[in-house]
């Protein structure tokens, strides 16, 4: 009898044939439920999504990190505050001024063309009161007593990156320093230049700087900054003014201090 069914299970290709049918349709049931469903016409799309996405991303990045590190980020700034209160107890400050120069050019227009000087000086004692009023200590540079120190006197230029200013090239810096009797106990002259930039450099820079430059946060200017004397003893009676001169006035400065630091 067994023989018989099993001649007769395999005599029957209906029965085979119904078998397959279903084995196929379930693995196509199955195929099916894997895929993905189609995105709606409406939906955002994912490098949109990712953009959106990335500042809160990097954000909680940072805190996880944080927070891994924590120790080793409690320990430097323990370190570093540390550091700074030791360096302000032990390390006395460093004595340096600025004070603004404003120069005076040409009032006609000729004679800028001409390239005439530019002249600023300093009244260090008038510039105490303004300090004193401003609530800042500042240093009494016309009466304090340091025969024998070491003063440096620079100046620093904040100048446009303008056509002018670039044909102009190298211009001259003139400090002249004088003692409370009136007396010259120092000069010197510095030359100065633009730092020079290509056409594409410069393409380059704008487009870097585009955003900051459009909010008015930076500007297309270099800072310059010369030591033009360097006085090797102080005088005993104090400094009472300096003279500064710009040896063409076709110049165009943003604007203008003299630093004072020993």
């Amino acid at each position: 009898k067994m023989a018989d069914s099993e001649e007769h299970a395999e005599l029957d290709p209906s029965t085979a044939s119904s078998d397959d049918d279903d084995s196929k349709a379930a693995q196509y049931d199955a195929a099916d439920e894997q895929m993905p469903a189609p995105p709606p016409e409406d939906a955002i799309p994912e490098w949109l999504v990712t953009i959106l996405s990335w500042p809160w991303t990097f954000f909680w990045f940072l805190i996880r990190l944080i927070g891994r590190f924590s120790k080793l980020v409690f320990l430097l700034v323990l370190g570093g505050t540390t550091y700074l209160n030791f360096y302000r107890l032990w390390v006395p400050p460093s004595l340096s001024e600025s004070h603004p120069l404003y120069f005076d050019f040409p009032v006609l227009a000729s004679e800028r063309r001409s390239g005439v000087p530019a002249n600023a000086s300093v009244d260090f004692s008038f510039q105490r009161q303004l300090m004193a009023r401003a609530g800042r200590p500042g240093i009494d540079w016309s009466s304090w007593q340091a025969s024998g120190s070491t003063l440096d006197v620079g100046v620093t230029l904040r100048i446009p990156e303008s056509p002018i200013n670039a044909e102009i090239s190298t211009f001259v810096v003139s400090v002249a320093v004088f003692d409370k009797e009136r007396k010259l106990i120092g000069s010197g002259s510095r030359s100065l230049v633009l730092h020079y930039k290509t056409e594409f450099l410069k393409i380059l820079t704008t487009a870097a700087w585009s955003i900051p430059m459009v909010l008015g946060f930076t500007y297309e200017q270099q800072s310059l900054r010369a030591t033009v004397v360097q006085l090797m003893h102080f005088p005993a009676s104090g400094l009472h003014s300096t003279e500064v001169s710009i040896s063409d006035s076709r110049l165009q400065v943003f604007g203008a201090s003299m630093d004072l630091a020993f």
